[in-house]
């Protein structure tokens, strides 16, 4: 046999042998997907007290996470749903969360109750936050909170509905966010909210 011959073969089986693998990649991946889904499924679950389907029952756990600090002496870190975030200071420093309401489409209640413990400020975080997302006049109606943290709800300029709280000092501060199906509105889920830390009172989701 010809070493072009050789040569050949062996690029063959190369390409042979490449093809097989990204195939079982695909499989692989796919598996995992799967096994990610049912995971989070049953994570889910498991933080239900009471009927899903029923008004009342709570889902614990929908957002946590932990921020050591925002810039400045004390450093910028994040974990959990938090992303790391340097806004050159942890004075005053507004937590918001963007709930999957808007005015332009739904028509909802909601209750989230955010507890926590903000070392910097030295206090406990215990807030609630309830409101009705109207559709009908693009409204956002019957707002009313509860807490240390200066909680509030507002509609930014693409219509979301936002809850925000401010810590005097975020440095090393640990949150977690329950919530309760009320009224006309949802059991809401892991991974409904979207936190984002910011310095202004109100900020832009997409």
């Amino acid at each position: 046999m010809s070493l072009e011959t050789t040569v050949a073969a062996l690029v063959t089986a190369a390409n042979n042998l490449t093809t097989v693998v990204n195939g079982k990649i695909g499989s692989i991946n796919s598996t995992m997907a799967d096994a990610l889904n049912q995971f989070n499924e049953w994570r889910n679950q498991k933080d239900v007290e009471g009927d899903p389907a029923a008004l009342g029952t709570i889902r614990r756990n929908v957002l946590q996470g932990f921020v050591s600090g925002t810039g400045g002496l004390q450093g910028v870190g994040a974990v959990g749903s938090f992303t790391s975030t340097d806004l050159g200071t942890t004075a005053n420093v507004y937590m918001h969360f963007k709930t999957p309401l808007n005015i332009n489409v739904n028509s909802e209640m909601f209750w989230f109750n955010i507890k926590g413990y903000s070392y910097g400020t030295a206090k406990i975080i215990e807030e609630t936050l309830v409101g009705y997302c109207y559709q009908p006049t693009r409204t956002l109606q019957n707002v009313s909170t509860f807490g240390n943290m200066t909680p509030s709800v507002y509609v930014d300029t693409n219509g979301n509905i936002v809850m925000r709280i401010l810590l005097p000092s975020i440095y090393y501060t640990t949150v977690r966010i329950d919530t309760m199906r009320v009224g006309n509105g949802r059991l809401f889920n892991l991974g409904d909210l979207k936190p984002k830390l910011s310095l202004a009172e109100t900020v832009v989701f997409s």
